[in-house]
């Protein structure tokens, strides 16, 4: 439903020192009700490491970040922001993250990119709610530490493979030939 012309969108904020939060997204109303209801649509799944399908509800209450990322299908800087972020929790229609000191300058470079952010993962979640970001040490692992330790194992398994093979050995041997770890791409 078209909102009137005099409800204008709040100027974009500035982070402060300490945090970052963004007013709930604009849902659409039940006529003569003021009260947000749930998008009609299906439910997404999520495909997460050890599980079979999660729907997105689930995978925000159990902090599945990195899984709600995969499903976002984000791009460019807002990928960037979300993946350096941790999760910290889902409570009452806010979203908390936090950002690492390290990544601090990503929330600055772009004032829309948070509400971007947060309108992305409303759709996705099929209700309004807010994203607040806070700065500070991470204590747990952010989708950008995973995916990079995903690698590093591929990466491992991949030379480990090669060392192991019978023709890469007899090469080596012939030739007094090395592999350089650094040339091996996972598949």
């Amino acid at each position: 439903m078209p909102q009137p012309a005099s409800s204008a969108a709040p100027a974009p904020v500035r982070p402060s020192d300490a945090e970052v939060e963004r007013p709930p997204a604009r849902s659409a109303t039940a006529p003569g009700s003021a009260v947000p209801r749930r998008a009609e649509q299906p439910e997404a799944t999520v495909a997460s490491p050890g599980t079979t399908g999660l729907d997105i509800g689930s995978a925000f209450a159990a902090g599945e970040w990195h899984a709600i990322l995969r499903v976002l299908g984000l791009g460019g800087m807002m990928r960037e922001l979300a993946q350096h972020c941790e999760w910290i929790g889902f409570v009452e229609g806010v979203v908390n993250l936090r950002l690492s000191e390290t990544h601090r300058h990503l929330l600055g470079m772009n004032p829309g990119l948070l509400d971007r952010l947060q309108d992305a993962l409303a759709a996705q979640y099929g209700a309004p709610l807010r994203l607040r970001i806070e700065t500070g040490a991470i204590a747990g692992e952010t989708p950008a530490q995973r995916d990079q330790a995903e690698k590093r194992a591929r990466h491992i398994e991949a030379v480990a493979a090669l060392e192991s093979d019978p023709f890469v050995r007899e090469l080596i041997e012939r030739f007094d030939a090395s592999l350089v770890e650094a040339s091996v791409r996972p598949l």
